[in-house]
């Protein structure tokens, strides 16, 4: 079982360095000094310990859904059999690499899991459902929520209020 790392202490430096790559992941390492002002290396350096330290997981491009066509968002509430912890751990690692999956988050309260699910259609999302039901991943029930239109996404946490560890 992995422990948790324990949390990396932030200064200024740090957050201003997180909340400009987390609007902007393309930027330059020589744009990123400029605009934290720090010099070029103290700035990388900061990066790497970043990245190294696990805080910067990744970077990634957000796609625009409605411009590649036809692609659904669905939540999906999920509630298993059983609650033993086997079963929790066995759910959580078939679902790795399922690609369809986005984001799985463990609840606590009335289900187990929310997942977000992208599909062409919904008769595909529901040829994908039969599919994990037939898994054997101990799916009892299950609640499908359609996003028709997004509202808000931001991927980005908001830096400014951060209080220093």
């Amino acid at each position: 079982m992995k422990s948790k790392p324990d949390p990396v202490r932030l200064d200024d430096w740090d957050i201003r360095i997180l909340s400009e790559i987390q609007s902007d992941g393309r930027i330059s390492k020589s744009e990123l000094a400029k605009r934290v002002h720090l010099s070029a290396s103290a700035c990388s350096e900061r990066l790497r310990v970043l990245q190294a330290a696990g805080i910067i997981e990744g970077f990634y491009a957000r796609l625009s859904p409605s411009l590649i066509g036809g692609i659904i968002s669905i939540m999906v509430e999920v509630v298993l059999d059983r609650h033993r912890l086997e079963d929790q751990r066995h759910f959580e690692a078939a679902i790795q690499n399922v690609p369809e999956i986005l984001d799985c988050w463990a609840i606590g309260g009335r289900i187990d899991y929310l997942m977000r699910v992208s599909s062409p259609s919904m008769a595909a999302y529901q040829d994908f459902m039969e599919g994990l039901l037939q898994a054997g991943l101990g799916i009892n029930q299950y609640y499908s929520l359609v996003v028709t239109k997004p509202v808000k996404a931001n991927s980005s946490i908001p830096l400014s209020s951060f209080k220093r560890r």
